[in-house]
């Protein structure tokens, strides 16, 4: 999900806003566009309901966007950018966190974004054409594997990579688990992904492996 501080995405606008009002009224239609998705889902939310909630034109919405798919692009980048965010103290931190505190912090910010972007959940099943570029991806697997060498800086970067690759795959799942749980069995099912994640990392992370003795 980033250049130094933001991520780099392929989102397509077909104009980009150079003024306050032009970004303005961007922001008014993402906007629009969350709380369609988060109401309908993806495939019921069509560009006219999109306009209609944002009080726009439909003109003004292919202004800027050519399709759904642009919309959602432009959704998610605005997620990464949010998500990269709430990620960006725990770097900061993480060669003082114990393993178990990392994870709970990584945890945690992640539950209080899905809760307060629900069309993030909503969109999890939209077609790929939507998803994010490959960099924005790249980006997210260094940010998570810089979290783990600041805790083990011995660790190969290598290494490093495919922990935090693991990670997010990891929070992938998490991601539709809690998005079809009730709210009652989120808390409990939260606790149990902390467990899992926590003994994945320290078992990679902490312990020898058995045939040579060295970490890898």
């Amino acid at each position: 999900m980033l250049c130094s501080r933001t991520m780099s995405t392929r989102t397509e606008f077909r104009r980009l806003p150079r003024q306050s009002r032009g970004r303005r009224r961007v922001d008014t239609l993402l906007d629009a566009a969350a709380a369609e998705i988060s109401d309908a889902g993806y495939e019921a939310a069509t560009m006219s309901s999109i306009a209609d909630r944002a009080g726009a034109s439909i003109g003004s919405l292919y202004q800027f966007f050519p399709n759904k798919p642009a919309v959602v692009q432009a959704l998610r980048a605005r997620y990464c950018q949010e998500f990269e965010l709430l990620w960006e103290p725990i770097g900061l931190e993480a060669k003082d966190l114990s393993l178990e505190r990392l994870v709970t912090r990584m945890v945690d910010s992640t539950v209080v974004f899905m809760n307060r972007h629900p069309a993030f959940l909503a969109l999890l099943d939209a077609p790929c054409d939507t998803r994010a570029h490959s960099k924005v991806r790249e980006r997210f697997q260094q940010l998570v594997g810089g979290f783990l060498r600041e805790r083990r800086p011995r660790m190969s970067p290598e290494k490093a990579l495919r922990l935090a690759t693991m990670t997010l795959q990891m929070f992938k799942a998490m991601n539709f688990l809690y998005r079809d749980l009730s709210t009652r069995e989120r808390r409990p099912y939260i606790q149990e992904f902390k467990s899992l994640l926590l003994q994945y990392l320290d078992c990679r992370m902490n312990h020898q492996n058995r045939g040579n003795g060295k970490h890898r």
